[in-house]
């Protein structure tokens, strides 16, 4: 080949290995982060109420000493449905991010998952209302007789206790009208949880067939002890706050806007990748065409893929090596978050070694055809 010839093959064969290099991190890009799979199934290996045990812890009021065993139990109860909704969540968002539709609408987003009856059901009844309520009930009762009342607070949960069921269902229909006036689709909230069956069962205790501790206590001052049960929970307003949905509003239109940046991005980013790809392809026809000798050709293709290949495959298993090995460590963070960290790191590791590997065979491949080929007749190409 004359000087010329020889030149533009080797510009194209770097050409192709910075090529591959910036490839291979796109692709990997392309099968972890742009991938909603890959972000729900590492959603789904995270532990989720270990880790927040680990992480979080309450101090409890005297009232509620169990209040974070209380709290890891909902958690635990919920983290399979939580999982479920965000797999719907997250591939909802990458549908926008990829263009598959046109607008965010995190609204209907949240309306469908984490708002959504599916998920608001399992949660209510996950809650053990009872031990939570029945402690700051009592001491209300207290405060309002003079006669301390042994095991008032025993009573009263164990009321409560039978009331839950109802109790829950009545707050899982009002959920719908809450919803509606966090997200903005109604000015106003007026609406009641109803306590009657809880209210039923500390009158019966407290009236009908009281306890020896609450019998000796006149009648009178335990009819005044039952009126002040009341009958329903209002929620308005004023208990949730009127600011709070024109800061929920305003949080969802910021996530939007950058949804909408992040749209632009992975729009040109999916644009160079094809690119990319074109390049690669033209790159090696270039130097097909140009030598027209399949010994040359395999040469000339082998070494870059086996080289890229090699480099990147040997640096993919120095990190699998130091994750083993333990010596990859982050001190900082809780345990269980660190072995799940590492786990994603190993999981990010795989398309890019998949890629790698496969180059590294190819590459290894055509150089050793670019050794042991013995052409009858050298390619004549007009």
């Amino acid at each position: 080949m004359t000087f010329l010839k020889n030149l533009t093959v080797s510009l194209f064969s770097f050409l192709l290995f910075l090529s591959l290099t910036v490839f291979g991190l796109a692709f990997t890009v392309r099968s972890t982060a742009l991938n909603p799979d890959f972000i729900s199934d590492q959603l789904n290996r995270l532990e989720i109420a270990a880790t927040v045990k680990d992480l979080v812890q309450v101090e409890p009021p005297p009232e509620i000493p169990d209040l974070n065993e209380l709290i890891n139990k909902t958690i635990s109860d919920i983290e399979p449905k939580f999982k479920e909704q965000s797999g719907f969540a997250i591939h909802s968002v990458y549908a926008y991010l990829t263009g598959e539709s046109r607008t965010p609408d995190l609204k209907s987003i949240l309306r469908k998952t984490y708002l959504s009856s599916d998920f608001v059901t399992p949660l209510v009844n996950s809650i053990d209302v009872s031990p939570l309520a029945g402690p700051f009930i009592s001491r209300q009762f207290a405060e309002a007789i003079p006669v301390k009342i042994a095991n008032l607070e025993k009573y009263v949960t164990d009321a409560l206790a039978e009331s839950e069921p109802v109790i829950k269902q009545e707050v899982i229909a009002v959920s719908r009208p809450v919803f509606d006036y966090l997200l903005g689709e109604s000015p106003t909230l007026r609406v009641s949880v109803s306590l009657g069956p809880a209210k039923e069962n500390l009158t019966r205790i407290l009236l009908n067939s009281p306890p020896p501790e609450l019998a000796a206590i006149p009648r009178s001052m335990r009819q005044e002890l039952s009126a002040l049960i009341p009958s329903t929970y209002p929620l308005d307003e004023s208990v949730i706050g009127q600011k709070v949905p024109a800061n929920i509003s305003q949080g969802i239109a910021n996530a939007e806007d950058k949804l909408i940046q992040a749209r632009k991005y992975v729009a040109m980013f999916q644009q160079y990748y094809t690119l990319l790809l074109v390049l690669i392809v033209a790159l090696a026809l270039g130097i097909i065409l140009i030598i027209r000798n399949v010994k040359d050709i395999a040469h000339r293709l082998g070494i870059p893929l086996l080289t890229y290949g090699a480099m990147e495959y040997a640096g993919v298993w120095v990190t699998r090596y130091l994750i083993s090995s333990g010596r990859m460590q982050f001190p900082e963070i809780s345990p269980q978050l660190q072995t799940w960290l590492l786990q994603l790191i190993d999981s990010s590791l795989k398309p890019l070694e998949t890629f790698s590997l496969t180059l590294l065979v190819a590459g290894a491949v055509l150089t050793v055809v670019s050794f042991v080929y013995k052409p009858k007749q050298d390619l004549k190409w007009s």
